[in-house]
């Protein structure tokens, strides 16, 4: 009851409620917007597998970090938000002006040029300016050689039953593992690729979302508030925002959830409603654990099936 409490009794809690809320409202009107789907990944992102996350978290142990608590950090942390909310606006079409057109000519060209951007703009250089100016280290990251141990040791459990988990869920019922369950790849191609596919991912996607959104900006956020459940709440939320202008400006709104051309409500409101959603359960585990290298591994597994189709295209497998 005291945890129930300490969340539904938090004021950035009830604001994301009430935010997702008018949101659901706003996309309701839109045809192209499914209600069921949104409240599919509500029950499981939003509460199912944050309430699993914790529940096998329950006698771990969290990495200790160190984090200065100042005005200086935030102000640091918004420039960094502000930067990875403009490179997912205009990003994509930046870097394909300055890359010779020959790396753009193939998928796989283009999986490189997306994957080294990335991790300049979430990884390289938010740790170098955090370095420069207050002196962090990887370790202070999560990134350290206590989080490989507590992998082999209480961690492990978490790992292995949130990934189990996810890939089970991906595989039944998720729509991007459709092409698998069509029998679409032989086992030789999944025997190889699905292994292949997830060290990229543990990377691509693990390092680089989970560096930014959890190591850096949740927990600043929650050491600025006190409150690991302020933090969850406030990343989350931030984490669907950044997306926003994208659907926007590049009218990117996902053809088959909001239509081609989303007007700046829909936008916001789909960033919330379904972005801001998928964050929690990382959230979750990340404010349990503090190690990097678990919720990267948990991400990629999250990753897998979705992704797997069309990086099984780009690298011929």
């Amino acid at each position: 009851m005291k945890a129930l409490r300490n969340i539904f009794g938090n004021i950035w809690v009830l604001f994301g409620l009430a935010a997702y809320g008018m949101s659901f409202a706003i996309l309701w009107r839109n045809k192209s917007f499914s209600p069921e789907d949104a409240l599919v990944e509500l029950v499981l992102f939003g509460l199912a597998f944050p309430l699993l996350a914790w529940v096998t978290t329950l006698r771990t142990r969290s990495l200790t970090l160190t984090v200065q608590r100042s005005a200086g950090e935030m102000w640091l942390l918004v420039a960094c938000l502000i930067g990875v909310t403009l490179y997912l606006v205009w990003g994509a079409a930046l870097s394909e002006a300055l890359v010779p057109a020959t790396w753009l000519a193939s998928e796989r060209g283009k999986f490189f040029v997306v994957f080294a951007r990335k991790l300049i703009v979430f990884v390289a250089i938010p740790f170098v300016l955090f370095r420069a100016v207050f002196g962090y280290r990887w370790r202070d990251f999560g990134l350290q050689f206590a989080g490989l141990r507590a992998l082999a040791e209480n961690h492990l459990p978490v790992v292995l039953v949130l990934s189990a988990a996810i890939l089970v869920f991906q595989f039944f019922l998720g729509g991007g593992a459709a092409p698998i369950r069509r029998g679409e790849f032989n086992a030789s191609q999944l025997a190889i690729g699905l292994p292949f596919c997830f060290a990229w991912l543990f990377i691509e996607a693990g390092l680089v979302e989970e560096f930014f959104f959890r190591a850096l900006l949740q927990t600043r956020l929650a050491a600025w508030f006190r409150s690991e459940v302020t933090g969850v709440a406030l990343m989350a939320l931030l984490f669907g925002l950044a997306h926003a202008p994208g659907f926007i400006l590049r009218h990117a709104g996902l053809e088959e959830a909001i239509g081609a051309n989303p007007s700046p409500a829909d936008s916001v409101a789909y960033a919330i409603v379904v972005l801001s959603v998928g964050g929690i359960f990382f959230g979750v585990v990340w404010a349990r654990t503090k190690n990097l290298f678990a919720v990267m591994i948990i991400h990629a597994a999250t990753d897998l099936l979705p992704n797997f189709a069309q990086f099984a295209k780009a690298f011929n497998i």
